[in-house]
């Protein structure tokens, strides 16, 4: 990795229209420290979205968190849309800093991270570098950061899968998880107690607005909710690493159903593989929840999916992936 003294980096003036729509953004503020904090994070995504127009790369800043007052007032969030792509994270630097301490809430559902230094005067902001995840410890060190060259590769990168993943929906059979409650399972798909351990089935929980289902302790033809599951074999240099990827269903209404997917280990591993990540993608392939495995015995990842409705699950270890394609 480059050290980010030796890499490409890019300054942007702040004009007055960036200063003024930060100012807005302060006034809504009545705490001083909140107040700073959002005037920095809009100078941040200002410059970012000024560096990638520049580059040509189509964003959008009306359809990011940073741009809307409540949010602003919740979080410590500095997120600018890639239109295609996702949110990247803007995170302002003051003077002389050279550690960035970043907030827990933008840690998943991020393409990447990108350092942007202000001068003295804040008349101007410097993009240092990319990173494409944070440490576990939430703290990145400016000698972390790879070059912006690798940020304009990564978003290639992304680009392309996403149109591999798109030619990829059209020709993979969808999994039609509505079936399921009809009895219709497709093939591959196993009985949880043909995968998971014991422990690991007590554990199988599903948690959705409030409301908590412990669906491995319930009776397999249930007509409320079920569960199916299969095995992954992310074989890396010979070596077998399999994982199960579970899917749980529980009715939401007569249009949609709550959906569980976790993630476990298999045999007599007690972890995940240490940077698996498992992605939820929409039909566009678009992502849109994502989490890493770090020292973790399960990934679990809740949302709800109307009838009829295309996505799909990506899990990927290195450079070796298996994506799953489901119809609600």
């Amino acid at each position: 990795m480059k050290n980010f003294s030796e890499s490409l980096t890019f300054t942007v003036p702040i004009n007055s229209e960036a200063r003024a729509l930060a100012e807005q953004f302060l006034r809504k503020q009545r705490n001083p420290q909140k107040a700073k904090q959002v005037y920095l994070n809009t100078l941040a995504v200002f410059a970012v979205n000024f560096y990638l127009r520049c580059m040509g790369i189509e964003t959008s800043w009306s359809e990011s968190l940073s741009c809307q007052p409540a949010i602003q007032t919740l979080m410590d969030i500095a997120d600018l849309e890639v239109l295609g792509l996702g949110k990247i994270e803007c995170l302002p630097v003051l003077p002389n800093q050279k550690v960035i301490h970043v907030p827990p809430e933008v840690c998943s559902d991020r393409i990447g991270y990108l350092a942007v230094q202000f001068d003295s005067s804040l008349e101007e902001a410097t993009i240092l570098g990319f990173m494409k995840t944070v440490p576990s410890s939430f703290e990145l060190h400016l000698s972390q950061l790879s070059s912006l060259e690798d940020l304009l590769i990564h978003l290639n990168q992304l680009t392309n899968s996403q149109a591999w993943h798109e030619d990829a929906i059209k020709v993979q059979q969808p999994t039609h998880l509505s079936q399921w409650f009809m009895n219709v399972v497709d093939a591959g798909w196993q009985t949880i107690e043909s995968l998971l351990n014991p422990q690991q089935q007590t554990e199988l929980v599903f948690r959705f607005r409030g409301t908590e289902h412990t669906l491995a302790l319930h009776p397999e033809n249930s007509t409320s909710w079920l569960q199916k599951g299969k095995v992954l074999d992310l074989r890396r240099d010979s070596k077998s690493q399999p994982i199960a990827l579970v899917v749980g269903l529980i009715p939401a209404s007569s249009e949609e159903i709550n959906i569980g997917i976790k993630v476990y280990p298999t045999g007599s591993q007690n972890y995940l593989p240490e940077e698996l990540e498992v992605t939820v993608l929409d039909e566009a392939g678009i992502s849109v929840m994502q989490a890493m495995a770090r020292n973790t015995k399960s990934i679990q990842l809740n949302f709800s999916s109307e009838i009829g409705e295309i996505f799909s699950v990506k899990i990927a270890l290195g450079d070796i992936s298996f994506t799953e394609v489901f119809m609600t």
